[in-house]
């Protein structure tokens, strides 16, 4: 499962506030989302806070290779 909670959601839900303070890529504070990664009906997960910049940015890497893996 994979889930954005966007920087406009988070104060409505605790459980991701303490998480959207900076960016863990470039430690900007501006528009910080969390990024919830974790297997389905799991505890265990990965939370990563990233900006609006920075979330575009993963973005155009994923799609970036997404094409290269099928020119492959």
């Amino acid at each position: 499962m994979i889930k954005i909670i966007k920087n406009n959601e988070i104060n409505k839900n605790t459980r991701y506030k303490i998480y959207a303070t900076r960016c863990n890529s470039c430690n900007g504070t501006d528009n910080t989302n969390v990024l919830e990664i974790r297997a389905d009906n799991s505890n265990a997960g990965t939370i990563i806070s990233i900006c609006d910049k920075c979330l575009q940015e993963l973005k155009k890497k994923i799609e970036d290779l997404e094409e290269e893996n099928e020119r492959d």
